[in-house]
């Protein structure tokens, strides 16, 4: 059967070639799906991220900070500042809102419109009351609402012994101490999607990080007398362990709202049975001249049947955009053979032309169906 080439599977798109125990590894660019289905939105408005979280914030906002586990005698040389700063939800919130942005912002599918212009958009809607006129005016189909949910952070001081005796420079033994400032954080973000013209909400989901802790060793002993001697060392802000935690959703926000570009791995089949004649196509491998690879590897097969060279031409077929040669190759070689390696990549070829059919269809398509979407709702004072 007749496989439609897709338009954006990019004609030997190689962004990577490794070599690994004698194997050319491939990697090519293909196009995914947003998770979310965003088909007939061209211009997505999205609004600055606001702080409604209720932080779980230490009583100690600013102070010093409390130490837990530790012998008394050491009190007074662990008086640190907090590293939680009173800035820290505006600073989180502008970090989020950035990262959003550009998670989206892929220049694949919409057009993004950034907060500051959108913000302006609401302000002006907001207090004429006719919010949804102003965006639809503006030319936007959509909108994003992004919140932080939850806000998580703590820190202490904590010492760590080791109980395996040492000796100090005059011999006497000793159990070594160390001293560290414990942060722990984690935050959530949601968000909303919501389809202007129609006023229903497409999409909305929360992610969520786990519990993170950083330990930063600030003092330790080292002889049998427990003197504390300070270490070298930096706190870190709350703001900036937060900001660097928002960074890690940047994948998620993309994989769930916007069509982009993923990268898949093909490894080349090595050269089994043994065949000499074979040693140029794999040395135009190593060299990069897939098309010279390709001849090669099409022209053993079709000669002798060699299905490992067979497997070779048919990724380099689809790595070239040859999308139906490589489809036929592989069928062809599991039929005659039985050959597992040639389901599975046949398979892994159909995999990513569906997903690629799916983006494009996002990508061109004019009909909104994220606002029939059966989970979709009006949104309530829009």
């Amino acid at each position: 059967m007749k496989r439609k080439l897709t338009q954006l599977l990019v004609a030997l798109v190689v962004v990577l070639v490794a070599l690994t125990s004698c194997s050319t590894t491939i990697a090519l660019n293909t196009l995914v799906p947003a998770k979310v289905d965003v088909s007939g939105y061209k211009t997505m408005a999205v609004m600055s991220t606001q702080d409604n979280s209720r932080w779980n914030r230490p009583s100690f906002w600013n102070s010093f900070i409390p130490v837990k586990s530790v012998d008394p005698i050491f009190m007074l040389s662990l008086s640190l500042s907090s590293g939680l700063d009173f800035s820290a939800s505006t600073t989180i919130a502008d970090a989020a809102t950035d990262m959003i942005t550009k998670a989206v912002d892929t220049g694949i599918s919409y057009k993004v419109i950034p907060p500051n212009l959108t913000d302006a958009y609401i302000t002006v809607g907001t207090s004429n009351n006719n919010l949804r006129k102003v965006l639809m005016d503006n030319g936007i189909d959509a909108i994003l609402k992004t919140e932080i949910t939850q806000v998580y952070y703590d820190e202490y001081i904590s010492q760590e012994t080791d109980w395996v005796s040492s000796k100090d420079k005059a011999g006497r033994p000793y159990n070594k101490k160390r001293f560290y400032l414990v942060q722990q954080y984690a935050i959530s973000l949601s968000y909303t999607l919501t389809d202007v013209e129609n006023n229903k909400i497409i999409a909305t989901s929360t992610f969520a990080s786990d519990t993170r802790e950083k330990k930063t060793q600030i003092g330790h002993t080292e002889d049998a007398t427990d003197r504390f001697y300070e270490d070298y060392y930096t706190i870190t802000s709350a703001s900036q362990l937060l900001r660097n935690l928002i960074k890690e959703f940047t994948d998620s926000f993309r994989a769930e709202l916007s069509p982009h570009y993923v990268t898949e791995y093909f490894t080349f089949f090595p050269n089994k049975p043994k065949e000499k004649s074979l040693e140029s196509a794999y040395d135009a491998l190593d060299d990069q001249k897939w098309n010279v690879a390709l001849r090669m590897f099409a022209d053993e097969y079709a000669r002798s049947g060699h299905y490992n060279a067979g497997l070779n031409a048919a990724i380099l077929y689809f790595a070239n955009g040859e999308v139906d040669k490589a489809f036929d190759l592989t069928q062809e070689i599991y039929k005659k053979t039985g050959s597992s390696d040639a389901l599975d990549l046949y398979y892994h070829f159909k995999t990513i032309t569906d997903r690629e059919n799916a983006a494009n269809k996002q990508i061109n398509s004019t009909e909104k169906s994220g606002a029939t979407a059966p989970n979709s709702s009006s949104l309530i004072g829009f």
